[in-house]
């Protein structure tokens, strides 16, 4: 699993495990900047490391994984081992929290609710920490088994209301998952119009074409086709036109002595190591220069597959 062990602070010094082996042993340990910014309130708040940009080391190792994501401010989210968040959450920056299967835990930087299980090769983990306002801290993380975050929910709600939050959450998730409740896919432009002005308001807040197909019924691409009817996003290559002067054939060649692979079909191996490649924090010319493709295709099969990471994210912000 991919998660963060080691930390170096701004004076210089590491922290954590800077030494640790990882699985593949021809790997290079992946390098990022961090500014911990903790949730005001929280115990965590106190820690030493506060406000500092941190240089983070990542990669697959079998290290304890804590229960905590941190958001890279060079790209990518990566869960953090238990040393790590050890480190980070207590107020002294030193003293060793248990793992998860130690008891009992320190009553003082640990979190007083945890809970974890896996199903279907994802990973769900629900921390609480008491705030000074007598709230609950929640962070939901879902991840692979390879430790890539696939979905989180994060926010501060008073402890007596779990209970009813959990029945609402159930309720969601049966109203949800009924076949019944889910609209038929739409075909062509049947979209009505109360649809079309919602689908615009809602992009508008949420950029996952994953998450807009759920919401309205529909295939991803459903999605795109109306986004891009509505002019909300850039059709890959619809501002780039073909000199009309020269054969298509020729147009190619010379298309492809730039990018080998240029308007070659891609295979399904292809796409899911664009989408891995994605995933570690790989820039788009970088995947242009490696898959032989111009830096429009990248984007647009990008988008396509649904990647995550900071070039998906630069692919959804280039199509605006």
């Amino acid at each position: 699993m991919t998660v963060i062990y080691a930390f170096q602070d701004h004076s210089g010094r590491w922290h954590g495990d800077p030494d640790a082996p990882l699985l593949d042993p021809t790997d290079e340990p992946g390098r990022g900047i961090l500014t911990y910014q903790p949730v005001p309130g929280t115990p965590e708040a106190a820690s030493p490391f506060t406000g500092q940009r941190l240089t983070v080391l990542y990669g697959a190792t079998n290290l304890e994984t804590g229960p905590v994501s941190y958001q890279l401010d060079t790209g990518g989210r990566f869960l953090a081992t238990w040393n790590i968040h050890t480190l980070l959450a207590s107020p002294m920056g030193a003293a060793p929290l248990p793992a998860p299967s130690d008891t009992p835990p320190d009553p003082l930087p640990a979190p007083c609710l945890e809970s974890a299980f896996t199903e279907n090769g994802r990973r769900y983990v629900l921390t609480g920490t008491r705030c000074d306002n007598r709230r609950l801290a929640l962070e939901l993380t879902i991840s692979s088994e390879r430790g890539d975050i696939q979905g989180e929910l994060c926010g501060a709600v008073p402890a007596h209301d779990l209970a009813p939050l959990a029945r609402l959450l159930d309720a969601a998730s049966r109203t949800l998952t009924t076949p019944a409740s889910i609209p038929p896919p739409r075909q062509g432009s049947g979209w009505a119009p109360a649809d079309c002005a919602r689908l615009a308001a809602r992009f508008r807040q949420e950029r996952d074409f994953t998450v807009l197909a759920a919401e309205f019924g529909c295939s991803r691409g459903a999605i795109y086709e109306e986004l891009a009817r509505q002019g909300l996003i850039r059709t890959p290559g619809s501002d780039r036109a073909t000199p009309a002067s020269k054969p298509l054939s020729d147009v190619m060649q010379q298309r492809r002595q730039i990018h080998r692979n240029s308007h070659a079909r891609w295979s399904d191996e292809e796409e899911r190591q664009l989408a891995r490649r994605c995933a570690d924090g790989i820039l788009i010319p970088e995947l242009s220069k490696e898959f032989g493709r111009s830096e429009q295709a990248i984007e647009s099969r990008l988008l396509k597959i649904g990647a995550v990471g900071p070039a998906a994210d630069e692919a959804r912000l280039n199509a605006l």
